[in-house]
């Protein structure tokens, strides 16, 4: 009994280190969302990978023996620990402001410098202690992966809730703390003095942790292109009274603040009402400053129950579909805010309203503790507040609404300079708006307010996306039944899409709501108004308009959902400068940020991997058929990160919830693959079994391409963990193959050409990472269809060249460990 247990302290620490540094990865992406904007968190994937990489190759040139490495796994493991301390105090000691313009971009390009290189270091140490793991333990190295893949795939499950319990930098906290508990697994060799070291550190952990969590949190530099800074300043506090961190977003909201009007109004007020309001200030003055991840400004209203002291919103151009709607409609909000969406619908005497909101933070400020002063708004029975996405909600509802109204929150300096155009958004595409449309009664009106540019893009986009949804079924002329209404200074707009075509009476009384409040109509269904947004809409080629414009504003589907996407390859230069006022504000930063990570990938990669690899294991190279085995490593790497990927947005969508949907297909992946790497050693021996097992996967992802949107149509009305479940099912034979590949090519590998180990495991970490950033670029100019073909492909592709793994033998004489980066999936 012994023996078969004996070996478990160590499965137990790999797992719990292999959790930790998955871990990491996501709070770091939650913290850098929040701290540096969203587009810069896909760097931390790659830098993770490229540490592990490194580490993997370090351990391969040093070759230390098997007592001197054995000794040193519990101290990496307390060095892993304590780099992730280090890690925190960085990051809240450097503060840089990446959208700041020029002025910044020093300051910018230190403080990246900075953090990149204690996240550099962190994974680094974390890579070593796995790969060593490895090294010293090779002949259990089936059971060593199963370990490795399921304290990962664990870890997806229990980061995201830990996050929203205790925060982000209390998780970092607490995951250094499993560091030292790990060392306490690892503990072979090690004084007396040590273990008392480590106990002393973990006493001093938890303390800290305690602190962090309960008593004194952290608080994060927010960059001054964020609204918090600005709104602390102005409310004159310097944190918010209130803070709660989900899988969405963090929530903040500031202290009462008595303004002198209606305040965070979308689109504003008119001035006309402004400078003939008589008495007192209208209701509204009185408010709690809302942000999500330190943006997307809303604020909670005060509301005792007195509608008239909300007259003001006659005067905002978010009620223009109530000029156009029925009496008395039935309302669809698609995001609460603080309430003033249920507000709105409430002043305009809406029969029934129904509020979804994805952020369940967000509903428990109108339930829990801001209830009363925002006048309890779910009490009423007219109204139900639910969590849920947007999307999700529209394909499983069946009711049918007069009005669908979203309001957009982004923050305008993020939005122009494109801060979320690596986001994929399933609310903004052809097939939600169709969608909406058949959730619309036959007078219906769908409204979605939006930030107008100077140089009109994004507004513009969702016109196309109208005009496009409407042609889909059937409508020859979209101009019709759309109505576009803008703020007196053009900065905000209201798009408006009738089920049915406008009529001339109500467009009639929109007009003179328009110019009773100095309002603009950019465009109107009756009138050819000399306007961007009319030539689009009565252009005789959409198609031919959408390439001779500046910006890419080509209507965006469900199979390429990168809505905020519309700085084009062709001409970056061109659309960032020429047509803004604000270059700073105006420069395509998300689509440069991908393009930096590819050349930060292949440089460091270069660096830390393959240059060390050609001066000190050369001799691998000499290897007959080295090139056609290392390539299979390389496909390798692509094929898993394109698959996963992409699968993780084909799940975003069935499942709803994208921080669900992450979760699970990462869990699902990670723990069949690991169930696979245990199965393929006993399933998978010859290179026919292997050529034929890869053939196998490559078909079957076809598969999936076919068969997974039509079980999809028919799943979609289960429950939420129904659906979840689902998913899990539906990933597991896939996941389970693709964890075979792998261990089993890496163990011929050894067999034949050992030479070639260090090789194999630095080139599929460098293609693991590249592939990273390659599976966005390629789904951004095509589509996700195409990119998961692509993973197919790859894996067809490595049948074919998977034979040269049985060719050739050659005896090493030198030890060499028989695995390095093994913190990464083995794919």
């Amino acid at each position: 009994m012994a023996t078969r247990f004996q070996f478990f302290p160590r499965y137990l620490g790999l797992a719990l280190i292999s959790g930790s540094i998955l871990a990491l990865q996501v709070t770091f992406t939650r913290i850098f969302s929040i701290m540096i904007w969203y587009h810069f968190t896909y760097l931390v994937v790659g830098v993770a990978l490229l540490g592990g990489g490194a580490a993997g190759t370090y351990l391969a040139v040093r070759q230390w023996d098997t007592a001197v490495l054995s000794k040193r796994i519990s101290k990496l493991t307390v060095g892993f620990s304590l780099s992730i301390l280090l890690c925190l105090l960085a990051i809240n000691l450097i503060q840089f402001d990446p959208l700041g313009g020029r002025a910044m971009l020093v300051s910018t390009l230190v403080g990246l410098a900075v953090y990149f290189s204690c996240l550099f270091t962190t994974f680094f140490v974390g890579g070593l202690t796995v790969a060593g793991v490895f090294s010293l333990w090779a002949r259990q190295a089936h059971r060593l992966y199963f370990a490795d893949l399921l304290g990962a795939s664990l870890s997806t499950l229990a980061v995201v809730w830990i996050i929203q319990m205790f925060g982000g930098p209390a998780t970092l906290v607490l995951i250094a703390l499993l560091g030292l508990i790990a060392s306490l697994l690892f503990q072979e060799g090690l004084s007396r003095g040590w273990r008392q070291a480590i106990a002393l550190l973990g006493v001093g952990q938890v303390a800290l942790f305690v602190i962090i969590a309960f008593i004194w949190p952290i608080q994060l530099p927010i960059p001054e292109t964020k609204e918090l800074p600005t709104l602390l300043r102005t409310v004159g506090i310097e944190e918010p009274e209130y803070t709660r961190w989900n899988p969405v977003g963090r929530v903040d909201v500031l202290p009462l603040y008595e303004s002198g009007g209606p305040a965070a109004i979308v689109g504003g007020i008119s001035s006309v009402y402004l400078e003939n309001k008589e008495g007192s200030p209208p209701m509204g003055e009185r408010v709690h400053f809302v942000t999500l991840d330190g943006t997307s400004m809303t604020a909670l209203h005060e509301f005792d129950g007195d509608l008239t002291r909300f007259q003001f919103l006659d005067h905002a151009i978010i009620s223009a579909p109530y000029l156009v709607s029925v009496e008395k409609p039935k309302v669809l909000n698609i995001g609460v805010g603080g309430g003033l969406d249920i507000l709105l619908a409430r002043y305009h005497q809406a029969r029934q309203i129904t509020a979804i909101e994805i952020n369940s933070d967000v509903v428990n400020l109108l339930t829990g503790p801001y209830a009363d002063f925002t006048g309890r708004l779910s009490d009423d029975p007219r109204t139900k507040i639910a969590v849920a996405e947007g999307r999700s909600f529209l394909t499983r509802d069946q009711e049918q609404y007069d009005i669908i109204q979203g309001i957009g929150l982004d923050n305008f300096a993020a939005l122009s300079g494109g801060a979320y155009v690596l986001s994929e958004s399933y609310i903004y595409t052809v097939d939600a708006l169709e969608l909406a449309l058949n959730r619309l009664s036959p007078e219906g009106i769908f409204s979605w307010t939006r930030n107008v540019n100077e140089r009109p893009r994004e507004m513009l986009r969702l016109t196309g996306l109208a005009a496009e949804a409407l042609r889909r079924q059937g409508v020859a002329n979209p101009a019709q039944y759309i109505a576009i209404v803008s703020n007196e200074e053009n900065y905000n707009a209201t798009l408006l899409v009738s089920r049915s075509p406008f009529t001339l009476a109500a467009i009639e009384q929109l007009r003179q709501w328009v110019v009773m409040n100095k309002f603009h109509l950019l465009h109107d269904p009756f009138e050819r108004l000399d306007t961007i947004y009319t030539d689009y809409l009565l252009a005789p080629d959409p198609r031919a308009f959408e390439a001779a414009y500046v910006f890419n504003i080509y209507p965006v589907t469900d199979d390429n959902p990168f809505f905020y996407n519309y700085f084009k390859w062709t001409d970056v230069r061109l659309s960032s400068g020429e047509y803004s006022g604000d270059v700073n504000n105006n420069f395509p930063v998300g689509n440069l940020i991908l393009m930096a990570m590819l050349l930060f990938t292949t440089l460091t990669a270069m660096g830390f991997v393959i240059f060390p690899l050609l001066r000190y294991k050369r001799e691998g190279l000499q290897t007959p058929h080295a090139l056609p085995m290392l390539t299979y490593f390389c496909l390798l790497g692509l094929g898993y990160i394109f698959v996963e990927i992409i699968l993780i947005q084909r799940f975003t969508l069935f499942i709803g919830y994208p921080t669900h949907a992450i979760t699970t297909t990462i869990f699902s992946m990670l723990f069949f693959s690991a169930l696979g790497s245990l199965v393929g050693q006993k399933i998978c021996k010859t290179p026919q079994q292997l050529r034929w097992l890869l053939a196998i996967l490559a078909l079957l992802i076809f598969g999936y391409i076919l068969g997974l949107p039509p079980i999809f149509r028919m799943l979609l009305p289960l429950s939420d963990p129904m659906r979840m479940l689902t998913s899990v099912i539906l990933i597991a034979p896939l996941a389970l193959l693709m964890g075979i590949p792998f261990p089993t090519g890496l163990r011929q590998l050894g067999e034949q050409a050992q030479t070639l180990v260090p090789w194999a495991w630095g080139m599929n970490g460098v293609f693991s990472v590249l592939g990273s950033a390659l599976v966005i670029l390629v789904s951004m100019q095509t589509n996700f269809t195409f990119a998961l073909a692509s993973g197919a492909g790859l894996y067809a592709l490595a049948a074919v060249i998977s034979v040269s793994l049985w060719q050739t033998k050659v005896v090493q004489t030198t030890p060499v460990p028989a695995a390095q980066n093994a913190d990464r999936i083995p794919i």
